[in-house]
């Protein structure tokens, strides 16, 4: 089986997950409805499917595993959300739908995305399968993704390059932290639920680095083509189309080496997040 293939089956899953999980987590009927559209208006659910396909490369039972392993959408939901939000972006539609506070005003929005928070780490401490040990290291990794030093962070020095243009090295960081923290969570937390070894840990952080900053040059290219280089502080405009282009295909492969790795050091199959890195072959070469 294929990542795609895995998607196919596993995405209405961990939607099923969401919708069934996100039922009945508010008594305010208007912050119940604000988590919900936010949470279940669609998305590629790509972290959570990493992790999936990290666990399934060990063959444990996925089904026990969903509602921690969807955990980390409740933190990506809340960040866009915020990001959305008139004091941080102003923006008006998310995926062809009215954005959370256009729906629900600023206020409900915003505490819709508080809420949020909280209960991705009440869902990882709540699940069965894992020991306490393994729930506080999906916390403490979790919270360090999301916080100062990974997303949050990124995102207060992405505001902060407003007005000038970054170098190249400070994109990076930003990126590495705004965007890629998340899916290197995503990576390491399916590790963390199998108890995976130094060596199987150390490749799955490469690969989510790999993957992760990989993410961030596939949208700036896709959103150059959109928006004809409007987003100065994209890497197209900093280094160009091409370049851009040439260094997706380091990264790549950079992540290629990961799996690779993990193969020598684990002796499973690694099919899933090998055939995961077909997501960026539309703009490598075009």
């Amino acid at each position: 089986m294929n990542f795609n293939q895995f998607t196919k089956e596993m995405r209405p899953q961990i939607e099923e997950t969401l919708t069934k999980e996100l039922a009945t987590v508010a008594s305010n009927p208007e912050l119940q409805a604000a988590l919900e559209y936010s949470t279940l208006a669609g998305g590629k659910r790509l972290r959570p499917l990493l992790t999936l396909a990290v666990l399934q490369s060990y063959h444990v039972d996925l089904q026990a595993y969903l509602k921690a392993v969807s955990a980390v959408e409740l933190i990506h939901s809340y960040s866009l959300i915020h990001d959305d939000l008139p004091i941080m972006d102003d923006d008006d539609l998310r995926r062809g739908k009215p954005t959370t506070h256009r729906k629900f005003g600023a206020a409900v929005a915003l505490l819709a995305g508080d809420a949020l928070q909280p209960l991705a780490f009440e869902w990882l401490l709540s699940v069965g399968p894992l020991s306490s040990r393994q729930k506080l290291a999906l916390a403490q990794n979790l919270a360090q993704a999301a916080g100062a030093a990974g997303m949050v962070g990124g995102q207060v020095e992405d505001w902060q390059m407003t007005g000038r243009t970054p170098q190249v090295a400070e994109l990076d960081q930003i990126h590495q932290k705004k965007t890629g923290a998340l899916i290197i969570y995503a990576c390491q937390s399916g590790g963390i639920m199998v108890d995976a070894s130094p060596d199987e840990m150390q490749a799955l952080t490469r690969f989510g680095q790999a993957f992760g900053f990989a993410f961030q040059l596939k949208d700036d290219l896709h959103d150059w083509r959109q928006d004809q280089g409007e987003d100065k502080n994209a890497y197209p405009a900093l280094i160009g189309f091409k370049a851009t282009q040439e260094r997706l295909k380091a990264t790549v492969e950079q992540a290629q080496q990961a799996v690779a790795d993990l193969e020598q050091v684990s002796r499973l199959d690694w099919e899933l997040l090998a055939t995961s890195l077909a997501y960026f072959e539309d703009v490598m070469e075009s």
